[in-house]
């Protein structure tokens, strides 16, 4: 068969990151309201009115932020070759990277930082953080979005060591941004297709077990490619039947998964006798 086993990793990682990344120096300097709505009525106190707002960064996440977008648009321009003058830099920002980072931080009552690049994801967890203060009587909250500045340049340092083959460097770079976010899916998924490039596929498949068995609410928004990437290194143990399994779950979540459907496609041919074809973190074809 011409399918091949994948996962994702790499420069996949960073076109992920590249798409999420709306125009955040923008967004996070002008104070706009971006959404206002009421919590539905509930017994346990009133109703908290929600203004999500742009936040404005620290003077030195601005900065590290502005590296970040000068260090995407070079790699979307030239590749990784592109990443290569900016490499420096990002080692020292996020050596720099506040000890506490959190993706959803409480700054006073009714006033919350949710860190995300992803505006549905914001609003999720902003309906979350809603509930909570109708429940502690608070009337108005404010949710300030900012972008997730030093989660992204993890990220940039791990995708740009998976796609070199410096899988070591890339896990123990991923493991700083999970210690700053320890839920963030691309960081873990990107961990995995680390560790899956080195050949250590049960790291891997326990990296994305304990990751699937979180209640984090960002794992259970993003628990497809994460079924995808057991399946790749289940597959590469040849435990089919799992592997399947790993991806009719993917097609749960999502139905329109291509990808996951090629993989069973592959797991067909493979139970029908045909030969195997050597696995690799690649690019899956377009649907």
């Amino acid at each position: 068969m011409k399918i091949r086993s994948v996962a994702a990793g790499g420069a996949i990682a960073l076109g992920l990151a590249l798409t999420a990344l709306v125009a955040p120096t923008a967004f996070a300097a002008q104070p706009m309201a971006i959404a206002q709505s009421e919590a539905a009525p509930d017994a346990s106190g009133p109703r908290a009115t929600l203004n999500i707002v742009a936040g404005e960064l620290p003077r030195q996440e601005k900065r590290d932020l502005d590296l970040v977008e000068r260090a995407m648009r070079d790699m979307q321009t030239r590749g990784f070759v592109g990443l290569d003058r900016h490499l420096p830099a990002l080692r020292r920002a996020l050596d720099g990277a506040p000890a506490a980072y959190p993706q959803m931080e409480q700054r006073a009552k009714g006033e919350w930082i949710i860190r995300s690049d992803d505006l549905g994801e914001t609003m999720v967890l902003a309906t979350v953080v809603q509930s909570m203060a109708g429940g502690d009587g608070v009337g108005a909250m404010t949710v300030r979005r900012q972008p997730n500045v030093y989660p992204l340049i993890a990220l940039i340092l791990g995708s740009e060591a998976v796609e070199r083959g410096r899988f070591d460097d890339a896990v123990a770079v991923l493991d700083r941004g999970l210690a700053l976010q320890g839920d963030d899916w691309m960081l873990l998924k990107e961990k995995a297709s680390a560790l899956q490039s080195g050949g250590r596929h049960d790291e891997a498949l326990a990296v994305l077990d304990q990751a699937l068995a979180s209640a984090s609410l960002r794992i259970v928004m993003n628990a497809g490619p994460l079924h995808r990437g057991r399946g790749f290194s289940l597959i590469e143990q040849g435990r089919l039947k799992e592997a399947r399994a790993a991806y009719d779950e993917a097609l749960k979540l999502d139905p329109e998964d291509g990808h996951a459907r090629r993989q069973l496609a592959y797991i067909d041919g493979l139970e029908a006798g045909q030969p195997a074809v050597a696995g690799s973190v690649i690019l899956p074809p377009a649907n």
